[in-house]
């Protein structure tokens, strides 16, 4: 039997957003990626700069920038294909305004996908 080796480890930042209109929806967005392991473990509380969220109107496109603070709230290991890894670290804000602010530029941006009820 060959051994196969992980060649790619990617540490994806994910906070929870709530995305759908439900009180209990989920939904994740990535904040970033890394290939280095950033050292984090449960519990630790991390500042967050400068997120971009893009925005279109009718006559404009832009960004809308949000700095918050989370907790690393799991860790989670995910196999994948083609010899690569990926470690999830599931975020959470305290923030609620902000994290309204970010789901209110996610709708703007999507509103075909989050539709206003």
């Amino acid at each position: 039997m060959t051994e196969k080796i992980v060649s790619t480890v990617y540490y994806n930042l994910l906070l929870l957003a709530n995305l759908e209109n439900e009180p209990e929806g989920g939904g994740c967005l990535t904040i970033d990626t890394y290939t280095f392991d950033p050292g984090l473990a449960k519990g630790d509380e991390i500042q967050v700069q400068d997120f971009k969220v893009g925005v279109v109107t009718n006559t404009d496109t832009s960004n809308k920038t949000f700095s918050f603070s989370a907790t690393v709230m799991d860790i989670q290991k995910v196999a994948i294909r083609h010899q690569s890894f990926n470690v999830n670290i599931i975020l959470e804000s305290p923030e609620k305004e902000t994290m309204a602010q970010i789901r209110e530029a996610l709708r703007a941006r999507n509103s075909e996908q989050f539709p206003n009820k």
